[in-house]
């Protein structure tokens, strides 16, 4: 089922980020429209998973200010339209794979709780986890419960809520075929008026939206004497 969703953008202007004493990087703009793609790219300790937890408000911007088609927003406005992931799964290992879902579909808001179960149902199908729905997760691979993440976002998929996905490696253990799952996902959220930040280091490809290239290291403090632009194809460059 396609619901249309209303994303009303995100600018993002000057933002800062440090953690400790190091600043992580300065200067950091973007925008992100309706059916836009913006990968975050850059080395290890770049900055990638905190600035998406910084966009919910869950660690401090040092600089900066973000805001929306309305006006300005603080960080923690956002919740309410974003359905983020992030790198450490938080599924609780003693319960099942249904249950870890329903529990997030309760806490995400696309199923009510104790509500849903066919849906719950078609979403681990639509992972590959059907069979898999009653095993406690932490029996699960890796990849399975990369893939019980995705479920969450298969969800949202069927309901008219969080018009913006924040994804921190989400193709991390997948294999091909769930790679492509996720591709597909994206697309779907994509072309419904969504609008998606990933974080990854592995290429995402989406042909239903406009792919954005964000590199976090362009922005760290040694290469700050060379602001960076945005290019014509759409991806920042020096």
């Amino acid at each position: 089922m396609t619901t249309a969703l209303a994303f009303d953008g995100l600018r993002a202007d000057g933002l800062a980020l440090t953690r400790g004493e190091r600043r992580l990087f300065a200067g950091l703009s973007f925008e992100l429209g309706a059916c836009e793609l913006l990968l975050l790219l850059g080395p290890n300790g770049s900055g990638k998973s905190s600035l998406l937890r910084a966009l919910l408000g869950l660690a401090p911007l040092a600089a900066g200010t973000l805001a929306t088609g309305t006006g300005p927003v603080k960080p923690r406005r956002l919740c309410d339209a974003a359905l983020y992931q992030g790198h450490a799964g938080a599924a609780k290992g003693e319960l099942t794979a249904v249950e870890n879902l329903a529990l997030s579909a309760a806490l995400d808001g696309t199923v009510a709780a104790g509500a849903g179960e066919a849906a719950l149902r078609d979403a681990l199908d639509e992972v590959g986890l059907a069979r898999q729905r009653h095993i406690e997760t932490r029996r699960l691979s890796q990849g399975q419960r990369q893939r019980l993440s995705l479920a969450r976002f298969a969800l949202a998929l069927r309901a008219p809520v969080r018009p913006l996905w924040l994804m921190d490696e989400p193709s991390a253990a997948l294999d091909r075929d769930g790679a492509a799952l996720l591709v597909r996902m994206l697309d779907a959220h994509l072309a419904r008026g969504g609008a998606a930040i990933v974080a990854t280091h592995l290429p995402v490809a989406s042909a239903a939206g406009r792919v954005r290239e964000l590199r976090l290291d362009a922005f760290a403090p040694r290469r700050a004497a060379a602001p960076a632009t945005l290019a014509d194809d759409g991806a920042f460059a020096r």
